[in-house]
């Protein structure tokens, strides 16, 4: 006999409503434990999208490469992603609602633990070409279906209709680099905005070290391509 599924077994509500454990001791009070739990939350669910997002990832990339490409299925995997970008941006915004009282009454007992300890943020950034040195999976498999369908960058983008879906593939990628370029600023703004210029948890100089990665964007070519119309 197959079990019944429920909403609470189909989702194992259980361990995840379990999953949260402030370390902080209780006695700094109710509103730091609360902090603490808040600020926990948040970043499990930057986990579980970040989860989604290399897996539409790696699904576009799969079904982009030649010589079976379907630019129609890869841009619905695209297009979530830079939806849970923009998702990601308005949940960073959440961090405005932890005062840097109750932050700072629970940083102490976080340790060295900082997100930049993040193997799935790592992970998106490879995913996007900004982290190592070969290059976006997404964007070479984008390439190669241009290079088979015989049209360059600068001519897609100049002819959007010869390219048809890859066009609008493109533009998808462009959202992409926009919406992770602007969920770092929105770090970088509420880091500031909780800690001012002390050293980060996890031994960097802090807002200055998560500066560094608004100097560039993924996928540069699609931002050049620009100039050159």
């Amino acid at each position: 006999m197959v079990p019944s599924v429920t909403y609470a077994s189909y989702l194992h509500l259980d361990e995840i409503l379990n999953a949260q454990h402030p370390i902080a001791p209780f006695e700094l009070g109710p509103q730091v434990h609360a902090a603490e739990q808040f600020f926990i939350i948040v970043h499990q669910a930057f986990e579980l999208w970040f989860k989604q997002e290399l897996l539409d990832l790696q699904c576009a990339t799969d079904v982009l490469a030649p010589p079976g490409t379907n630019a129609e299925v890869a841009l619905d995997h695209l297009q979530r992603v830079a939806a849970i970008q923009r998702l990601l941006q308005q949940q960073m915004v959440l961090f405005d609602h932890l005062s840097p009282r109750s932050f700072l009454a629970f940083r102490p007992y976080l340790g060295t633990a900082s997100g930049s300890e993040s193997a799935q943020f790592r992970a998106v950034e490879r995913a996007l070409g900004l982290r190592g040195h070969a290059g976006s999976p997404v964007y070479r498999a984008f390439r190669a279906a241009l290079d088979q369908v015989g049209l360059t960058l600068e001519e897609l983008y100049k002819e959007p209709t010869r390219g048809g879906a890859l066009y609008r593939v493109a533009e998808a990628l462009v959202d992409i680099s926009e919406g992770f370029w602007l969920l770092v600023a929105a770090h970088v703004r509420i880091a500031e905005r909780a800690i001012g210029q002390k050293p980060g948890t996890g031994g960097t100089s802090g807002v200055p070290h998560l500066a560094e990665s608004l100097e560039r964007r993924a996928f540069p070519e699609l931002w050049e391509v620009r100039t050159k119309l």
